[in-house]
């Protein structure tokens, strides 16, 4: 019994102690509805770089058919058969294009994987764009 009332002493110390340097009370709403808020932004982030990886997953099980089809045309070309020339200038082209075709396709994922990593930061960089406002305007109006 002792003890609670040695820590109730203690919280009313500190509740008292900055009572008396005048300090301001925070407002707890507000302070609650920022937190919201920055949970908010979290969730906001979360899911648009989620959108994102699912639209990089998608495109590249498109690409990896658009390959495998292209395979499949070469094959048939090749069953054709023909002179020894031909099908290595098939062969050839073939290397070529899927070479291509490669480049193209890593350029088109490292873009898409870098729009959705900037729309989510962006999310976030806007609310701590906000969060910093609010808290400047809070301590500019407990200076006057």
């Amino acid at each position: 019994m002792t003890r609670k009332n040695t820590t109730e002493d203690m919280v009313s110390m500190f509740l008292n102690f900055g009572k008396d340097m005048k300090l301001p009370s925070p407002d707890l709403e507000a302070l609650v509805a920022r937190h919201k808020k920055n949970l908010e932004a979290l969730d906001t982030a979360a899911k648009t770089a989620g959108s994102g990886a699912s639209t990089i997953a998608t495109r590249q099980r498109e690409m990896v058919q658009e390959a495998l089809d292209e395979i499949m045309a070469m094959a048939e070309n090749l069953k054709a058969g023909g002179d020894p020339q031909s099908l290595m200038a098939a062969q050839a082209e073939f290397a070529k294009r899927s070479f291509e075709m490669a480049i193209k396709n890593t350029s088109e994922i490292a873009d898409l994987a870098q729009k959705s990593s900037t729309e989510a930061f962006n999310v976030l960089q806007q609310n701590m764009q906000e969060t910093l406002e609010e808290a400047r305007k809070v301590m500019t109006q407990t200076r006057k």
